[in-house]
């Protein structure tokens, strides 16, 4: 469900772009730490259900016998948006931090930059993961100018837009990047005292809640859908939407918060499941179903420690 889907997203683009017919749209949803079995069209006995995923998995194809890059968040976003085994670029282990610096490099060609070559608008929501270029004030990771442009992220490899995070939602900072620029400008610290259990101590915007990471990138993906059904440009879409859940800190809104008597965890999944029904009925109900490749993958399995029982900490 993985790697195979991702090294083959280069094939799927260059068919796209020479077929004769109508280009389809082309959209492309990465969970974050979600396991094989997390998906119950996989697994019979799972605890909760998934019947928005289950459903492109039994109308679509289901990728069963493929496999991650690395157990980690980075490698496989890499090879994601490159195409390239990812230990053949400059990490050669872990991931890249939040204040970390770019890790594709930059002349790399990218699914994006190749898509928008071939008349695609582009488009990035979520996690990034894969290092940035801040202005830096200091030698310490968190001195950095907030205010400065911030190089080297999706709008400097292919896309025409962007809106999200720079690592995971554990990792500071903990802002909103707008396409080269951070929203607000960190006025505090979180997780200093008691010590962080679901995320790493750092500075946050003013703009920021952690809780408000899911269903913005929600409302964000359905409104770029209803953007381009009701566009008259001709061109059609490539959206690649990376989740931030359901990796840690695992934050369901009440609508979800218990939903499956078992595990938050469960409840975040039961979450991410019904918000990709959401992005589905938006393409519907923009006309733009039919000519929409939809591709849902994780970047790598789930984190065990996530998955505890509902009311305790991790």
């Amino acid at each position: 469900m993985r790697l195979a889907i991702r090294l083959a997203l280069f094939a799927l683009a260059l068919s796209a772009v020479t077929r004769a017919a109508e280009r389809p749209n082309i959209l492309y949803i990465m969970a974050d730490d979600l396991g094989y079995g997390d998906v119950s069209a996989f697994n019979p006995h799972s605890a909760w259900q998934t019947p928005h995923l289950d459903r492109l998995a039994h109308e679509g194809i289901a990728f069963t016998d493929a496999h991650a890059a690395s157990s980690l968040c980075t490698p496989s976003r890499y090879a994601t948006l490159t195409g390239r085994y990812a230990w053949r670029g400059i990490l050669k282990q872990g991931v890249a931090p939040g204040f970390g610096t770019p890790i594709i490099e930059p002349q790399r060609q990218t699914v994006a930059n190749f898509l928008r070559d071939h008349g695609y608008t582009t488009a990035m929501l979520g996690k990034w993961h894969l290092g940035l270029d801040w202005v830096r004030t200091g030698p310490k990771p968190e001195e950095v100018d907030f205010a400065q442009p911030v190089g080297g992220g999706p709008t400097a490899h292919g896309f025409d837009r962007f809106l999200g995070i720079s690592a995971s939602l554990d990792m500071p900072p903990y802002v909103w990047i707008h396409n080269d620029r951070a929203t607000a400008i960190p006025t505090a610290r979180v997780g200093d005292s008691p010590a962080p259990k679901l995320f790493r101590a750092g500075p946050i915007g003013p703009d920021f809640r952690m809780e408000d990471v899911q269903p913005r990138l929600t409302g964000e993906a359905i409104r770029y859908v209803q953007e381009r059904g009701a566009a008259r440009d001709g061109k059609p879409f490539f959206l690649y939407l990376a989740l931030a859940a359901p990796h840690t800190p695992i934050l369901p809104t009440r609508e979800f918060d218990g939903k499956t008597g078992k595990t938050s965890y469960g409840d975040f999944v039961t979450q991410v499941d019904a918000d990709v029904g959401r992005i589905l009925a938006a393409l519907e109900a923009s006309g733009l179903a039919k000519n929409t490749l939809v591709i849902f993958t994780s970047d790598n399995g789930f984190a065990p420690a996530a998955n505890v029982p509902l009311h305790t900490s991790v």
